[in-house]
């Protein structure tokens, strides 16, 4: 029996469509709308899945519970699946490969993923106004339209006063 479940990522919601589903007594994740979220890259060659996180990398194969994370293979709770053209991987195990927690709440269909924050991401440096700026490029100069021809007034329109050459018809007879 596929159930939808609704997840919260560090306390936020996290839509999803198709949604997180219970399958086989695992939540399983589909890769593009809950995934992408929990990682910095996706990508999927044939039946691998590759998810890489900063620098951690992690690669799972469509039907085989064991994935390859930071060189090591582990063994996950659930084997990734492909069901309708969407990939599901199993939530738990992705969520516990980059560090993070997962508590489900089967009443409500809950799931409450906790994911630290990426720490090798610095914020940017505050602005200096005394530090030297660097001069911007001009990238586009608008040149002024050329002058645009006026209409010149010929007065009132005339007939035209010359014959309009006609070969006559032959009918046949």
């Amino acid at each position: 029996m596929l159930l939808a479940v609704l997840v919260l990522l560090n306390g936020a919601f996290v839509p999803s469509s198709p949604p997180v589903r219970a399958m086989g007594g695992h939540l399983m994740a589909p890769l593009g709308p809950v995934l992408t979220r929990l990682v910095d890259r996706v990508s999927r060659e044939g039946d691998a899945v590759a998810l890489i996180r900063g620098t951690r990398l992690c690669v799972f194969r469509i039907g085989i519970p064991a994935f390859r994370c930071e060189g090591t293979i582990r063994l996950g709770d659930a084997a990734p699946v492909a069901r309708d053209g969407t990939v599901y991987l199993p939530l738990a195990t992705v969520v516990r490969a980059f560090g993070g927690t997962v508590t489900y709440d089967a009443a409500h269909r809950t799931a409450a993923l906790d994911l630290p924050l990426r720490t090798d991401l610095a914020p940017p440096a505050p602005f200096d106004p005394a530090a030297p700026q660097a001069t911007p490029t001009e990238v586009f100069t608008p040149q002024p339209a050329p002058a645009t021809p006026q209409a010149v007034e010929s007065g009132d329109p005339r007939p035209r006063r010359t014959a309009i050459p006609a070969t006559p018809s032959r009918v046949p007879g």
